[in-house]
């Protein structure tokens, strides 16, 4: 037997499995690199807190209201002393009431100063419709205020928040 030389390794086959080797590694790193991307991305929006939606904003078709800025102390309508018959059965008995109205300020005030012969008029109408034992208790005075406070707030024509008026306070209250 004779000895035949080995062939030699042909220099285009080296090269074509160093091709297709590098064409694999690029083919891996691709896909390893839009795998990590999508992965990324993934977890971003789901860790994204979703903000809740805002309902749209309603426009008012009214004019818009001055709201009037508080500076320095409260203001003030101070109303005349009122003087009611009130019932107590059958037995009729006086209401002798000191009524001031809080109001946000002097402009306020001096406005609702123009409607104090209204004011006096309905807050009569008031009074006099009460009775002794409505007037008696803490509860049937808070009731007093509240109505007097609403029917202010109804007769004076002011723009701003309430009319303007902020409170009202009894400075007297006498039963006789």
């Amino acid at each position: 037997m004779s000895a035949q030389p080995a062939a030699a390794p042909a220099e285009g086959g080296d090269e074509d499995a160093a091709k297709k080797k590098k064409k694999k590694m690029m083919i891996i790193i691709i896909a390893a690199v839009v795998l990590l991307g999508g992965g990324g991305g993934g977890a971003f929006f789901m860790m994204k807190k979703k903000k809740p939606k805002k309902p749209p904003v309603e426009v008012a078709e009214e004019e818009p209201v001055e709201e009037p800025v508080k500076k320095g102390p409260p203001a003030f309508t101070i109303m005349d002393p009122f003087v009611v018959n009130i019932s107590d059965g059958e037995e009729k008995r006086y209401l002798q009431i000191g009524i001031t109205y809080q109001v946000v300020d002097a402009k306020a005030s001096d406005n609702m100063k123009a409607y104090i012969p209204i004011l006096r008029s309905r807050i009569l109408l008031i009074l006099a419709s009460k009775d002794v034992k409505a007037l008696s208790t803490v509860n049937g005075k808070q009731a007093l205020m509240d109505e007097l406070l609403d029917m202010a707030r109804d007769t004076v024509q002011y723009k701003g928040k309430d009319r303007g008026i902020v409170d009202v306070h009894f400075s007297s209250f006498v039963i006789q």
